[in-house]
């Protein structure tokens, strides 16, 4: 697991760790000045000129202690400053005294942005912005950061692409394109969302010294996982039966919808649930045991589902799918709402499920804890009746303001897809690729994180595993397929 810190997060560690532990903020500032150099050498071969391109604040102090560095290394360095210096922090004023006296030249303001214009400048470093900018770029920074993207150089950003907002990964008005950004101590919320994540280029995290005990008085919220942390999933105990792993009820697919209800219940066998069970109409019967015999399956006729047998699936279930293919009708009106008030096990409420809830607004009563929805951003606006140009602004936001209101877990899905929950949790996933984009592929998201949810994982951790298996396995179809051929159906079976 690794954290991802927001701006004012990432300050509090600086703070606690200058403040309360004592360690000068100028040490902190030569370990980032020697990283980020150590780094940037593979750009370096043949010595060329490196531009290093500085604010007034102390990203800008970070950039001034690089030129130093890459000086004493032998390298032609110049510094070009945009910002008023009357307004420079301390940690500059000292950072820029040391290059003066070390005859390091440089330009400043209003000349930066022509002289970047009008030298080929080789290798150019990014020191406008760090993790505190929260207003629209204009100006003479404006002007710079147009002038670096049009340079042709090798750009380096110091610890965040200046103009990408370290909470959301919004572009505030214009950004750096870097080929490199090397950050410090932890990877920053904006550099995992998009649109920031296309800003950033290779992103290398390197410590800097800041201590751990840092992070507990920031309480940053926030994390990502990768394939490595599957081995914190639950162990199988060897003396087990099929009892052990838990039971999904799968409720899903109407006529000519079986696709949905096979996808997810495969994906519930897949992520080690013991038994599934199906509960779909009729008419999919031969499907579903063609397709997944290993189901115990469930059918009903036309018109209503019996409540009686509503009843006792939903006792005998560890774990309730709703939703996938099942239709818009008062049929699924009348399920969803009789699972929502007698269910005695957690919930995962999935596409149609979704679309009529949203039409029913009285069931976000019945919302709690227990219960995960798993929206895109579609659906996220029609549960919500925010537009997503709105939503997009601040993922995010949206997505923590929607568990906090609700009580429930969200799995909120887009490229990054985000689960949050009612303590202000969040977990990005960093993993999975564009092949995900295809039909069915959320139907088997809903199917594993039901597997897991039968398997005894909390509703919120179930979540966040769950994505990340479905990401894993999305990106095992891509590597086998390429992304252009990705199926649903490759991404279930690719489940481990």
């Amino acid at each position: 697991m690794r954290f991802l810190t927001d701006g004012l997060e990432m300050k509090g560690m600086d703070r606690y760790s200058i403040e309360t532990v004592g360690i000068p903020s100028t040490v902190l500032m030569e370990h980032a000045a020697a990283a980020a150099v150590s780094e940037m050498r593979g750009c370096l071969e043949g010595q060329p000129s490196i531009l290093i391109v500085c604010g007034t604040g102390n990203n800008g102090a970070d950039g001034l202690a690089m030129a130093r560095l890459l000086a004493e290394e032998g390298h032609r360095v110049r510094v070009a400053v945009v910002g008023n210096q009357l307004k420079a922090t301390e940690e500059w004023r000292i950072q820029a005294k040391i290059c003066k006296n070390l005859k390091i030249p440089s330009v400043h303001e209003p000349l930066t942005a022509e002289y970047i214009k009008s030298n080929r400048i080789p290798v150019v470093v990014d020191a406008l912005f760090g993790t505190g900018l929260s207003r629209l770029v204009s100006g003479p920074y404006e002007e710079a950061i147009a002038a670096i993207n049009q340079s042709g150089a090798t750009v380096v950003s110091v610890d965040i692409p200046s103009g990408i907002s370290a909470d959301t990964g919004a572009v505030l008005g214009c950004a750096v394109k870097a080929d490199l950004t090397v950050t410090f101590q932890c990877e920053k919320l904006g550099m995992a969302l998009y649109p920031g994540k296309d800003y950033c280029g290779q992103t290398v995290v390197r410590d800097i010294g800041i201590p751990k005990m840092s992070r507990a008085f920031a309480a940053p919220k926030a994390f990502t996982m990768d394939e490595g942390d599957l081995a914190s999933l639950p162990e199988r105990p060897p003396y087990s039966n099929k009892g052990t792993f838990g039971k999904v009820l799968v409720i899903a697919g109407t006529k000519n919808m079986a696709g949905a209800a096979v996808l997810s219940g495969t994906a519930a066998y897949r992520s080690g649930a013991g038994l599934v069970r199906v509960m779909t109409p009729e008419e999919n019967r031969v499907v579903l045991q063609t397709s997944l015999p290993e189901a115990i399956l469930t059918t009903y006729g036309g018109g209503e589902l019996p409540l009686d047998l509503l009843k006792e699936a939903c006792e005998w279930a560890g774990a309730i799918v709703i939703g996938p293919g099942l239709g818009q009708n008062d049929r699924t009106t009348s399920i969803l709402r009789y699972v929502l008030q007698y269910r005695r096990s957690p919930v995962v409420l999935d596409a149609d499920a979704l679309n009529t809830i949203s039409g029913h607004r009285e069931m976000f009563e019945a919302l709690g804890e227990d219960t995960i929805l798993t929206p895109h951003l579609g659906e996220m606006s029609r549960l919500t009746g925010v537009p997503i140009s709105h939503m997009t602004v601040d993922l995010p936001e949206t997505a923590r303001s929607f568990a906090e209101k609700t009580g429930a877990v969200l799995v909120l899905k887009d490229a990054r897809t985000l689960v949050a929950d009612g303590r202000k949790r969040l977990y990005v996933n960093t993993c999975g690729n564009s092949g995900m984009a295809t039909g069915g592929s959320g139907d088997v998201l809903s199917g594993v994180i039901g597997g897991l949810l039968a398997g005894g994982m909390k509703p919120f951790e179930a979540a966040a595993y769950g994505v990340l298996m479905h990401s894993l396995a999305g990106d095992a179809a891509a590597e086998q397929f390429g992304e252009r051929a990705v199926m649903a159906g490759d991404i279930a079976r690719r489940i481990r």
